[in-house]
This record gives C-alpha cells, sequence and structure tokens, in this order.
C-alpha cells in the first residue's frame, strides 16, 4: 500500500469504475460503497461513474445510487460519450470513422478474430463467438449478428475483439503497430481489446466534465483497476487503485485500497479521503 497522504484539495469531484471497482463479482453494489457514495454527495462531492459499458448497461447503477435525480453525467464507452444523468441526453461524444473501421475490420478478419460494436440498443459483431456471449450476459444488451455493410455503415463508438488473454497478445502487439497514433487501444478485461477514437479515454472526459463545472484537477478523485483508468488516474490529482488493480495502475495511484472489490475497496477510499479526510 502506498502512503496515505491527503489529497492537496477537499475532493470536488470523484470519478469511480464500475466493473471490478464499484461492482462484486456478482455485479452488485454493495451496501458500504452505495452508502459511502450517497454520503460524500451529501458533503457537495460530485460523483461521476466511468465505465467502458454503455450507456444502457449503466442505467441501473446510475438508478440503484439515485444519480438520476439532480444533475450529474455518466462517462460511458471508455470516454467516447458523456451523458447527463438526470436527462439522459448525450453532452459530448466522438466516434471511429468509417475508413477506420473499414481497416480494423479487414485485419481482424484476416486474423480471423471477432469484431464487435455498440449500436443504441444493442451489440452487433461479425461472427459467433463466446466473447461477445459474455459481453451479453455482464450487460444485458442483446446482439444481433450483421454483415460487413452494416458494420460500417456509420461511424461507431468503440470495437471490441474478444479472445483467450493469451492469444490477444500478438494481436494487440500487431494492431498497435498498425493503428498507434490514430486510435486509442487497451485491455479493458484481460479477453477483450478495445479499439476507439484517438481522443476518446476516460482522462479526456474527465478533463472536460471538470472544466465544465469549473473544478480543478487537484480537487478530483479517481478509483478504477485496469488498463481503461489508466487515463483518468493519469489525469485526476488524486489516483487511487483498487488492490485488485492491474500492477501498472497501482503504479499510477497516489493510493491503494488494502479492500478489493469485493470487499468494499470504494468505500474504504471515500472513508479515507472524502468523509474524514
Amino acid at each position: 500500500m502506498k502512503s496515505a497522504k491527503q489529497p492537496s484539495s477537499r475532493i470536488r469531484l470523484l470519478a469511480i469504475d464500475l466493473d471490478d471497482t464499484l461492482l462484486t463479482a456478482d455485479l452488485k453494489i454493495s451496501p458500504a460503497n452505495r452508502q459511502a457514495i450517497r454520503a460524500a454527495e451529501a458533503m457537495g462531492v460530485q460523483v461521476v461513474l466511468a465505465s467502458g459499458r454503455a450507456p444502457q448497461a449503466m442505467q441501473p447503477f446510475i438508478q440503484e445510487l439515485g444519480l438520476d435525480k439532480t444533475e450529474g453525467y455518466m462517462i460511458a464507452f471508455n470516454g467516447s460519450t458523456i451523458i447527463r444523468t438526470d436527462t439522459g441526453v448525450e453532452e459530448w461524444g466522438i466516434k471511429l470513422d468509417v475508413d477506420l473501421l473499414a481497416e480494423v475490420w479487414d485485419l481482424a478478419e484476416k486474423r480471423g478474430r471477432p469484431l464487435q460494436t455498440y449500436l443504441k440498443d444493442e451489440i452487433i459483431y461479425n461472427e459467433e463467438n463466446e466473447f461477445t456471449e459474455l459481453d451479453h450476459k455482464l450487460t444485458g444488451i442483446p446482439i444481433r449478428k450483421v454483415s460487413r455493410a452494416e458494420f460500417l455503415a456509420e461511424p461507431r463508438v468503440k470495437l471490441i475483439i474478444g479472445g483467450d488473454p493469451e492469444l490477444l497478445i500478438p494481436l494487440e502487439a500487431e494492431f498497435n503497430q498498425v493503428f498507434g497514433g490514430r486510435a486509442n487501444m487497451f485491455r479493458s478485461k484481460p479477453f477483450f481489446f478495445e479499439i476507439m477514437h484517438i481522443h476518446a479515454d476516460k482522462g479526456f472526459a474527465l478533463e472536460r466534465l471538470a472544466a465544465m463545472h469549473r473544478i480543478d484537477r487537484s480537487a478530483v478523485m479517481a478509483i478504477g483497476d485496469a488498463m481503461n483508468d489508466a487515463g483518468m488516474l493519469r489525469w485526476a490529482g488524486w489516483p487511487v487503485a483498487m488492490a485488485n488493480a492491474v500492477p501498472a495502475i497501482q503504479n499510477l495511484a497516489a493510493w491503494v485500497t488494502t479492500k478489493s472489490h469485493g470487499d468494499d475497496g470504494v468505500a474504504e477510499a471515500i472513508d479515507r479521503f472524502i468523509l474524514h479526510a
């Protein structure tokens, strides 16, 4: 665990990742985490859920926390979209253009890897695979197989290539060599390799939200566990990594929780640095 020093400013904006951070293994928000978030809000802290999930897959957690009752925001699709939680209006968004989509499709097809993306109410994909089925189970979003023409019909918020973690290692290296500097790419989970617009990142979205509310980065705390959280941990003035976070994310953090996502690590961080700072 890193030194438990205090943030240089009172925390005014708190960004929290969902999977493997706020959510337990059975995809629930624990009572302790829920209570801590509500207590932070009662102190005037703006709480933002920041996830790789689609907005519709985040909505049940937004409602459970009551973040849909007053003006608030969620960061969806790993920073590709900012949505106001009380109105459902998209405040900002950025997508991969069709030309780059076509290049990714062709290389993924050449390497025999399945490819999927998101519409408003469903996940579309190019071939049957267990990882799109897994995404469906994790998010509850319907899935549908489509043609190349439909898949590439318009810009998309992000692409996912699913696969065995070991098999994704050479694929990830090749994609970074081909598309590096043109797309933002990372593993959101060991079996999900994500490709997004070069300026789509949780960190960019968090910076934009803070600017909207005139909050200095020194007053922003971000909590995450995986490489898709790297941007917001790099930008936030007080980055916190979960005990179960990958080593690279722990190295970015000012503090690492002693508890994992399965035993209220988020509540631990909120209690230490917001409620009893």
